[in-house]
């Protein structure tokens, strides 16, 4: 009876059923289907940022080394641009855009041992159908080795151990719909340092989706063969030596904005080989400033000149750049060690623009040849030509005066003290006269303590310092043979030549201070001799010098020393000497030269320009 009560649903309730669990299953499938396509887009533009990260890393790699040089190569001395003629990579080499869609890559890369350097090119190009190229949407690259970037050498040209560093065309990645290289406009004016890749991205897995991709690459070493501006004439191996110097201690007392400085040195103190080792500058600042700027490859002295403002100084001296010729340090001169010291000083005229600097202790030593020729005496009477004392010649009376006369900032001049071998061979390498030879010099030497009225037995050939902080500091006796301090006396000196009348012949020239007649025994007072065997030796000669070779006098050697100050002041408004002692006129700055500094073969940050505020960015990150 109950079963036959109950009804089953009628068609219209069976299909409106259908109807509705139909449009729930459609609406599930839908949103799945929505989720699994958004998911997948998800993935595959993950994938298309990813492999465009790859790439344009791998792509900068090779154009940021575009016209790297490597040292071994040759001669990068000229400092406008740290390569020479021959060996380098111009511009157009460096970074070559052959089409919108192919640019190529010139560098040196070293060997394996760092002796050798092997120049490569490598491009990068887009599919076209050609042989090796046949695939449009593949972007392939190809690595030759070539020694003018213009042409590549095959496998069997080269080394067996150079054959795996070169291929012909294999494909990158073949996901490129479209790839452009190309120098940006910036100012209105096309930048060449820059370079511009665009890509568009084609997803394998989804042919629907692509998406725009922009690398903006600064070509760090392109403008090495350009223009040396960028780069501040940095090449490799090289060290900016006084890139924190500060040129004065208290700005308040002593300004650098307002106040001028008329010229410089830079010199490789210890160590220093001609050939092996240079300094380098920013030409441009140079010519800004005004400066003239010279590097002295014989004694290893930089010399600027120049009267501008401290500050212009300031900036100059710390683009100042060191750089070891020699990359390893198995091909450099073996020293007892391997360091160098770099001494900057101030100028402080026209009288000493090439002061020189060394630092013994504690203790700083300033010297320089000051030429003085033809500004002696005048003709001497009765003085025959054939005695080689006509004509106008700088007595030692004379230099000594001038030298006692001169400051340097805070310091007292007088005529120098040779007191060590050291000493004595630093002056004779690192000071040269006008024609970069050998100076023949008064220095500070005499056995004329009491003047020539009271030479004695006891006075005569006993040898004394005249100034500085060795005054009347006893360095040779008269015996010959007792040294109580260092001499570089040439052999038979000193002999105390010439006549006891010589002096007569200076009769009716009126003299000056610490000027003698030469009237018992001749010769009273040191110079350098420059043409005899091993220049720099030693000889005695009387007050008013003479004018035939090798004796020559025409000039003196000036010091300073930072244990020698007129007077003891401190950094101060209170008077000008106590301004000038604000001014940093010194400073040093050792250097070793160890392989783990300068053989780096890091091509990819050897000059990194500073993008221009104007700059494009990026399409995408």
């Amino acid at each position: 009876m109950l079963i036959k009560k109950l009804k089953g649903f009628s068609l219209i309730e069976l299909l409106v059923g259908i109807l509705i669990a139909s449009i729930v299953s459609v609406s599930v499938y839908s949103l799945f289907d929505r989720s699994s396509k958004d998911f997948s887009q998800t993935v595959n533009t993950n994938d298309l940022k990813t492999e465009s990260t790859i790439i344009f890393n791998l792509i900068e790699r090779d154009l940021a080394r575009g016209g790297f040089v490597h040292p071994v190569r040759g001669d990068l001395t000229i400092a406008s641009n740290c390569i020479a003629g021959g060996i380098g990579i111009t511009a157009a080499n460096a970074i070559n855009i052959v089409s919108g869609t192919e640019v190529s890559s010139c560098y040196d890369r070293p060997s394996y041992d760092g002796t050798t350097a092997y120049r490569y090119k490598v491009t990068y190009k887009l599919g076209d159908g050609t042989a090796g190229l046949l695939d449009t949407n593949t972007l392939y690259k190809k690595i030759e080795r070539t020694d003018d970037c213009t042409g590549g050498d095959t496998v069997a040209d080269v080394d067996p151990n150079l054959a795996s560093t070169i291929h012909p065309w294999q494909p990158v990645t073949s996901n490129i719909g479209s790839i452009t290289f190309s120098y940006p406009t910036i100012g209105g004016s096309t930048n060449s340092s820059i370079l511009d890749i665009d890509i568009n991205f084609v997803s394998q897995k989804q042919n629907s989706l692509n998406l725009d991709f922009r690398k903006r690459v600064f070509l760090r070493n392109k403008s090495l063969t350009g223009s040396s501006v960028n780069c501040d004439n940095k090449c490799p191996n090289s060290k900016d030596i006084f890139a924190n110097y500060t040129i004065s201690s208290n700005e308040t007392n002593w300004n650098p904005d307002t106040r001028n400085v008329p010229s410089a040195t830079v010199v490789i103190s210890t160590n220093y080989q001609n050939g092996e080792d240079i300094l380098q500058w920013n030409s441009t600042l140079a010519n800004n400033y005004g400066l003239t700027v010279t590097f002295n490859a014989t004694t290893g002295v930089l010399s600027i000149v120049g009267n501008t403002t401290a500050r212009n100084y300031e900036t100059f001296l710390r683009t100042v750049n060191y750089v070891s010729l020699q990359n390893t340090i198995s091909s450099r001169t073996v020293f007892a060690g391997t360091d160098r010291q770099f001494i900057l000083v101030l100028g402080f005229g026209t009288l000493c623009n090439n002061l020189i600097g060394r630092q013994v202790g504690a203790v700083r030593h300033f010297y320089c040849y000051v030429a003085d020729n033809m500004s002696g005496r005048g003709a001497l009477t009765g003085v025959d030509d054939t005695d080689g004392l006509s004509g106008n010649t700088l007595w030692w009376g004379q230099a000594k005066l001038r030298a006692e006369n001169s400051t340097y900032y805070n310091l007292s001049g007088y005529l120098a003290s040779i007191t060590s071998a050291a000493e004595n061979n630093y002056i004779l390498a690192k000071i040269r006269d006008a024609n970069n030879i050998p100076i023949a010099a008064w220095f500070g030497g005499t056995d004329n303590q009491g003047g020539e009225a009271v030479l004695n037995a006891a006075s005569e050939l006993t040898w004394v310092w005249s100034g500085g902080p060795e005054r009347n500091q006893i360095f040779y006796t008269h015996d010959g043979v007792n040294n109580d301090g260092f001499t570089n006396w040439r052999t038979g000196e000193p002999n105390n030549c010439c006549i006891d009348t010589l002096g007569d012949l200076y009769n009716g020239n009126t003299l000056e201070a610490n000027e003698h007649f030469p009237t018992v025994g001749g010769e009273h007072y040191t110079q350098f001799s420059n043409v005899l065997s091993g220049t720099g030796y030693w000889n005695d000669l009387f007050d008013p010098g003479v004018t035939y070779s090798p004796f020559t006098t025409l000039g003196y050697v000036l010091e300073f020393s930072s244990n020698f100050p007129s007077p003891t002041i401190t950094c101060s408004n209170a008077s000008v000497s106590n301004r000038l002692a604000c001014v940093n006129y010194f400073s040093s700055f050792n250097l070793v030269l160890d392989d783990t500094t300068y053989t780096s073969p890091d091509m990819v940050n050897l000059c990194d320009p500073t993008p221009t505020d104007n700059a494009l960015p990026p399409k995408s990150s």
